[in-house]
């Protein structure tokens, strides 16, 4: 029956001490006074054995951590029910023969004491028998502090839960941004090979604004969180560049509303609804089409605004590919019934409203 170690969790440790505190003076505190009031009939009589109480309890509280913190708690945590028996039978041995000959030589040898605690002391002391009584020591002692070991378990096992499930939503979101990120740079490229095919000028503006992308998404976009004004700067560059593709009977707006400097968003969040827009909007049209695009701040939220043209040939086709599932995943683990994300389909108009709370 050997602990390993001390389990002193510096998360708990007040509590814990609080609690043992309590059990050791306290109880005995209010016990003397209920005697000496009920009994006595004088409740200042408590006070005539202040010196011994400070002295036993004093005692008692290194006896209660070194049996809580060294051995009960571990056993407590290794849900040993052997090892939390075994222990506590011990402590009752050992702290009966702690009281008999190390309390009692102390109390006889401690000036502040009564005579006649001091002179009980030596009797005792010298009384070669020792008794050993068990109900007192569990109600005492052994049922209270199993019982705030076990509270403590119950903590740190929810403690742990909740870190375990935070890491595994962080492994879940860098997961959904490493997709992200090949499926923006095929799409990106797919462009750029549109354009060197027709051995268009735009190709080495375009070439450079990837560039500077890239640059964003590889040192940036690692990030947990990122400013929103350099979100929207890298969103700039984006819709840059789909400019360079559509010229021509296009018409492609880009508004941003009083953005808070101290802001700061999960990077990428925002990019699949623009670039979806774009993709269905105007990747199959021959008129006039549109992408309109506006980014909005108040106090209270954050608001995405997105809508497209839909061509006569794309019309009854599904207009939400892989970025928007991904990002549907994404705000789901951010933001857990905390954000709202409209998506309407008008006639010649693709609408989707994506509004995040400022937290």
């Amino acid at each position: 029956m050997k602990a390993s170690h001390f389990t002193i969790n510096r998360k708990y440790f007040r509590m814990e001490f609080g609690f043992i505190f309590f059990l050791s003076f306290a109880i005995t505190l209010i016990s003397d006074l209920e005697y000496s009031a009920y009994v006595q009939h004088n409740i200042s009589k408590f006070s005539d054995d202040f010196g011994y109480r400070v002295v036993t309890e004093s005692l008692a509280l290194i006896c209660y951590g070194i049996y809580y913190w060294g051995f009960l708690k571990v056993y407590v945590f290794r849900r040993s029910l052997l090892g939390v028996i075994l222990c506590s039978l011990a402590f009752v041995i050992l702290d009966h023969i702690f009281d008999k000959y190390v309390t009692n030589w102390i109390l006889a040898h401690t000036d502040f004491i009564s005579q006649a605690f001091r002179k009980r002391a030596l009797d005792e002391l010298s009384d070669p028998r020792i008794v050993f009584t068990f109900n007192y020591a569990l109600i005492s002692a052994i049922f209270p502090l199993t019982g705030l070991a076990f509270v403590v378990r119950s903590f740190s096992q929810d403690n742990e839960l909740k870190t375990l499930k935070e890491q595994q939503l962080v492994s879940e979101l860098n997961y959904l941004k490493a997709q992200l990120h090949p499926h923006f740079f095929f799409n990106t490229i797919n462009n750029i090979y549109g354009l060197a095919l027709k051995q268009s000028t735009d190709t080495a503006p375009m070439v450079a604004r990837l560039g500077e992308m890239m640059r964003y998404i590889l040192y940036e976009a690692d990030q947990e969180t990122v400013p929103l004004s350099r979100e929207i700067a890298f969103l700039s560059g984006y819709i840059e560049v789909e400019k360079i593709r559509h010229q021509k009977g296009t018409n492609i707006q880009f508004d941003v509303q009083g953005i808070l400097p101290e802001y700061r968003i999960e990077p990428l969040l925002l990019l699949p609804f623009i670039e979806n827009a774009f993709k269905h909007g105007l990747e199959e049209e021959t008129g006039n089409g549109f992408v309109h695009i506006v980014i909005c701040q108040t106090d209270e939220d954050l608001t995405l605004q997105v809508s497209n043209s839909i061509p006569e040939t794309a019309k009854g086709k599904a207009v939400a590919g892989i970025g928007i599932k991904n990002v549907r995943k994404r705000l789901d683990i951010l933001y857990p019934g905390g954000y709202r994300l409209e998506m309407n389909d008008a006639p010649g108009t693709y609408e989707v409203t994506l509004i995040l709370p400022n937290i």
